[in-house]
Formats: structure tokens, C-alpha cells, sequence
């Protein structure tokens, strides 16, 4: 079987736009009360899309603001450490000890 999604859902937006269009030229308001009432619905949409792509990126804002101090933290503890331990082998001899540093860091 083929897939026909695509052509269905083509379909039925097709569909809807015809109807809504019919919808609006035999409305029983005038044609300048309709595009009145359409220009308020579009900018009551815009509003409430605006206000949800605001809130969208500030939540985006917060989470990666609070991904940025979570990873410092761990990394600069981490990071202090194996320099720390880097220091210690490096002062006690670069014979043996070596490898016992690349076992560590590892």
C-alpha cells in the first residue's frame, strides 16, 4: 500500500480553506463589520503568540543559565583536582610514578 497521508491532509486543509472562505463571503455582517471582526481575532492571535514565544524563551533562557553554573561548578572541581594530583606526582619523581600518574588521570 502506498502511503497517502500527505495527499489526504493536503486534502482537507484544502477543504477547510474552502469552507471558511464560503463562511465569511455569505456572512450576514457587512464586509467591512467581517474584516473588523477578523482584524481582532488576528491581533488577539498575535498578542497571545507573542506573550507564549516570550515566556518560550525566557524558560530557554533560564535552563541554559542554569546548565552554565551546574557544568562550572563540577568542571572547576574536577579540573583543580587533577591538577592538584598532576602537581603531587610531577614533585615526588618522573621514574615509576609516571605511569602511576597516567593510571590516575585516567
Amino acid at each position: 500500500m502506498k502511503d497517502n497521508s500527505g495527499k489526504v491532509l493536503l486534502a482537507l486543509l484544502a477543504g477547510a480553506s474552502a469552507g471558511v472562505i464560503a463562511g465569511l463571503l455569505m456572512a450576514p455582517d457587512t464586509g467591512e463589520a467581517t474584516r473588523g471582526s477578523v482584524r481582532k481575532w488576528a491581533g488577539k492571535l498575535s498578542k497571545d503568540l507573542e506573550k507564549n514565544l516570550q515566556a518560550g524563551l525566557d524558560e530557554i533562557k533560564n535552563m541554559s543559565s542554569n546548565m552554565g553554573k551546574t557544568g562550572s561548578d563540577n568542571n572547576g572541581g574536577d579540573t583543580s583536582g587533577r591538577s592538584g594530583g598532576a602537581g603531587t606526582t610531577g614533585t615526588s619523581g618522573a621514574g615509576s610514578t609516571g605511569g602511576t600518574t597516567t593510571g590516575g588521570n585516567a
